[in-house]
């Protein structure tokens, strides 16, 4: 269902997965380079996102758009369209202002799949 959302976000280089979820972080699809569980990830960045919701919500009673976290050595971008999740891990040397454009526009066709 989202082959094609998933391959464009591939195609930023830098970018080493792409995870979508619902919302409880039951992975739905993804495709990874990195050695990771793709499972576990999924749960993950649903668990990052609800909780980042809720400690904005607490502060700003502003929504969550895109959740950004930096490392030294990647980035992970994570935002929720409709019940589903959609995490990307990108290393640090990947465009941000690329791979923001790219994942808005993921973000995008998600919501018009729906």
């Amino acid at each position: 269902m989202f082959e094609t959302v998933i391959a464009d976000l591939l195609n930023v280089s830098g970018v080493k997965g792409v995870y979508i979820s619902d919302t409880d972080g039951t992975l739905i699809e993804s495709e990874s380079n990195a050695q990771m569980d793709d499972e576990m990830c999924a749960a993950l960045f649903a668990e990052m996102f609800n909780r980042a919701s809720e400690i904005l919500e607490k502060l700003s009673s502003d929504p969550v758009d895109i959740l950004v976290v930096e490392g030294k050595k990647g980035r992970i971008l994570v935002s929720k369209v409709g019940n589903f999740i959609l995490g990307v891990i990108a290393d640090i040397k990947a465009n941000y202002g690329l791979l923001r454009i790219e994942f808005k526009k993921a973000l995008d066709k998600m919501a018009m799949m729906m």
